[in-house]
């Protein structure tokens, strides 16, 4: 312990300095660590980091710990590289590189005060301010970046090549070992002309390695900027400490009154409700004198979000599985109590209007539509609908009071017929629970939830919404973006008589999104903002590289460029695939680009298969922009050949969801986003969410995003 303490001193005084002498000191301090633990050894750098993650995997170490020794293994290359050409490192990397290094310590078990004054110069990012400087060399390599955006395709192009060159090297190389032992033994002629001929296409094919200038140029700083905004996002997530502003969200909340949670795309919405839940779990142990069998739950819309939510309780090491559950899952429960034999079909109200309209003003989708999302969904009675001719917004057809008639008898006809089934539509079955709930008020068992916690309420119906209202003892918590709605079409709170009037909190930081990433999603979604639009002005403190358009004339290119950049992470960039997401618009995108993967070797996992883990390594994972919903991951790729179907809402209202849409899935990238999208008058790119979406991301190129 005494030469760990001694070197610790020695490397103190080379913090200020921040260069690359600094950054090689640490990793020469990490050498002989690891030369300690596995007894010596002369292998080098590389080979020893490798040979450490081995010996950490046999103990039964996580992945984390084998990440940090991938991104300190990066970071060796960069330093030795900027040491070789006397180019400076960014105060940033060298953060960077100190919170691997003591990440490796923690690794080792080394405790010591004199690891101090490294935590002290690494915990600068806890100030959560932007902290890359223009002009800064973190900063100039970001405008390389963007300068090298027109020629990405033939880059791509060359990956490809570069890939099959490198094996090909690879190959050679192990033939000469194999001849080298071979010659060792017995000399041969012929060997040694095998030997000969192999050194001579060892060398031509170092010749054309060495010609891949401007592709290494670009992964350089590609590789550069994105190791140091994923050892950044390492850091927030080692710390998972509150900010002030969400700290002060959970300490507002007070059970016995509705809460709202509101801010944009990564503003950490999920993760103050996750706080409040082990709050709530707290107190209810220690003081809250509630009834017997009353219950707090924490409801989300897709079984997706469920396992997410559920992977991040784990994370802030809240054992939460069974509190979890999706809003349909916990209603469904409640049809099967009411003691009668119902079911939820998702279908039914389609059957039915395709059985009853005898309109002839709205073809049978736009009638489903009607009766399901506007009036069983909005919780309209006949006498605001006919009489009052309450707004119907985002639907396609006006409706006279008579039309309104015509509708209603068969929204009457409709509910009759489900009733009498017991097969009952979704927002239906809310319908006849609330029902019950408001005949029944005495009835406590009815009413079992101290607190329902919800997370993306905004994508609940206001039926969803009344009724968990009238099943809380203490009121709802709720957690949403107006901005990420991409179902309802209008807010839900006030029709649910949710009362959170002066019983809110905005969030304005984003955590999940580099500045570059956030600077686009803002500018984009600031074409179509609504006043009460609070994701518009989020503050990202992380820098990233800044996200990359790629167009081409067909799919079949398209998908070509998303497989290359693929493999660009995976094989020159360093990414495990599982930090990799496809993003497309339907279903059946999603399994042509599957079949591409597949095709290329590439084991890969759709996040909607029922099997899938979020705790799963070394697959790609793919899902459609509506179930990547609430989630995020570090490098997207987002497909966009066309956008998804705007379903039967007026052209405003289609609009809105589907620039929501777009805006959810930009934002749930990490560190990098890449835009694959159609060139010129190819179909799907006149219509004007894409085509701003091109626009946006072209402005920021030409603004060199500083």
């Amino acid at each position: 312990m005494g030469s760990t303490e001694g070197s610790l001193q020695r490397l103190q005084g080379l913090i200020e300095t921040g260069g690359p002498g600094y950054v090689l000191g640490l990793h020469a301090f990490v050498e002989d660590r690891i030369r300690e633990a596995l007894a010596g050894g002369s292998a080098g750098f590389s080979k020893l980091l490798a040979a450490f993650g081995a010996h950490l995997e046999a103990r039964g170490s996580s992945g984390d710990d084998l990440r940090v020794l991938a991104r300190i293994g990066a970071e060796h290359a960069a330093a030795r590289e900027a040491a070789r050409s006397s180019l400076p490192l960014d105060t940033e990397e060298a953060r960077a590189a100190t919170h691997n290094f003591l990440r490796f310590c923690a690794l080792c078990g080394i405790q010591s005060e004199a690891l101090d004054p490294f935590r002290a110069f690494r915990d600068g990012w806890a100030r959560k301010v932007p902290a890359v400087a223009p002009g800064s060399p973190l900063d100039d390599a970001r405008s390389e970046i963007i300068f090298a955006q027109p020629d990405t395709r033939s880059l791509l192009a060359q990956t490809h090549q570069w890939t099959r060159d490198r094996q090909r090297l690879a190959e050679v190389e192990g033939e000469l070992i194999r001849i080298a032992a071979a010659l060792e033994k017995e000399r041969s002629p012929e060997l040694e002309r095998d030997r000969g001929e192999l050194q001579r296409q060892k060398a031509e094919i170092e010749k054309k390695l060495a010609g891949y200038h401007d592709l290494d140029l670009y992964v350089r700083h590609v590789r550069r900027f994105s190791l140091y905004t994923r050892t950044r996002m390492d850091y927030e997530r080692s710390v998972m400490e509150l900010t002030p502003e969400q700290a002060e969200a959970v300490e507002a909340l007070r059970p016995g009154r509705d809460f709202l949670i509101r801010g944009g795309a990564g503003t950490g919405k999920t993760i103050v409700l996750l706080h409040a839940l082990r709050a709530l779990r707290r107190a209810r142990e220690t003081e809250l004198p509630l009834r017997p069998g009353q219950r707090i739950l924490f409801l989300t819309y897709t079984t997706t979000l469920v396992k997410y939510d559920r992977y991040v309780a784990g994370i802030l090491r809240e054992r939460a599985d069974d509190l979890i559950l999706t809003a349909d899952s916990f209603f469904q429960s409640k049809l099967a109590a009411r003691g009668r034999s119902e079911r939820v079909d998702y279908a039914v109200i389609s059957r039915l209007a395709a059985k009853l309209n005898s309109t002839g003003f709205l073809t049978d989708p736009e009638l489903a539509v009607e009766l399901e999302d506007f009036l069983f969904g909005g919780l309209v009675s006949r006498r605001e609908y006919v009489e009052d001719m309450i707004p119907r917004r985002g639907m396609k057809q006006p409706l006279t009071a008579a039309q309104r008639a015509v509708v209603w008898e068969i929204r009457e006809k409709a509910a009759a017929e489900m009733e009498h089934d017991g097969i009952l539509s979704r927002n239906f079955s809310r319908v006849k629970i609330i029902e019950e709930l408001e005949a029944r008020p005495e009835d406590l068992s009815l009413r079992d939830l101290d607190v329902a916690l919800v997370d993306e309420s905004q994508d609940l119906s206001a039926a969803d919404l009344r009724a968990l209202k009238l099943m809380t003892q203490r009121g709802l918590i709720l957690a949403g973006d107006a901005g990420q709605s991409i179902y309802g079409v209008s807010s839900p709170y006030r029709r649910a008589g949710v009362d959170i009037v002066g019983r809110s909190r905005v969030l304005r930081t984003s955590f999940r999104n580099t500045r570059p990433i956030q600077e686009l999603a803002d500018a984009y979604r600031s074409l179509s903002a609504r006043e009460d639009d609070e994701g518009v002005g989020a503050t990202a403190f992380r820098d990233g590289p800044a996200p990359e358009l790629y167009t081409a004339a067909t799919r079949g290119e398209l998908a070509r460029l998303l497989l290359r950049k693929a493999a660009l992470f995976i094989d020159r960039l360093g990414y495990d695939p599982e930090n990799i997401t496809v993003l497309a618009p339907t279903r059946t995108d999603i399994a042509t680009l599957a079949d591409l993967l597949g095709h290329a070797g590439y084991r890969h996992a759709n996040i909607r298969d029922e099997e899938f883990s979020f705790t799963e390594e070394k697959t790609i994972r793919l899902s459609t922009l509506h179930s990547s919903k609430g989630l995020d991951f570090p490098v997207v790729l987002l497909y966009l050949p066309v956008l998804p179907p705007r379903g039967e809402l007026d052209d405003r209202a289609a609009a809105e969801r589907v620039r929501n849409l777009v805006y959810v899935a930009m934002t749930r990238a990490m560190d990098n986003l890449n835009v694959f999208t159609l060139e010129g008058d190819h179909e799907g790119q006149q219509e004007e969410p894409l085509q701003d979406l091109v626009r946006a991301m072209r402005a920021q190129y030409a603004s060199g995003v500083r």
